[in-house]
């Protein structure tokens, strides 16, 4: 049988690592939406400077998004 292989403890953890990656990574894209959003919104309304600070948090979003994405390419493909 196979469920001896597995241990309690290290399904419990994947668990948890994976609901908090989850919520993380959602975060991180919901951030880049709306902040590209409010930038587009701000743009057209004429308010340059909240444009610029929505545009920036975007960017950021994006960049904490393509971290949390290369860090778990590189999890799954290393041979540990």
């Amino acid at each position: 049988m196979w469920l001896g292989v597995v241990k309690a403890g290290d399904i419990l953890e994947v668990i948890w690592v994976s609901i908090v990656a989850g919520v993380l990574v959602t975060i991180a894209f919901s951030l880049v939406v709306l902040g590209s959003a409010r930038s587009a919104e701000a743009r057209r309304s004429g308010n340059g400077r909240a444009a610029v600070v929505y545009g920036g948090l975007a960017a950021l979003a994006m960049l904490g998004f393509l971290a949390f994405v290369v860090a778990g390419l590189q999890i799954m493909l290393s041979k540990d």
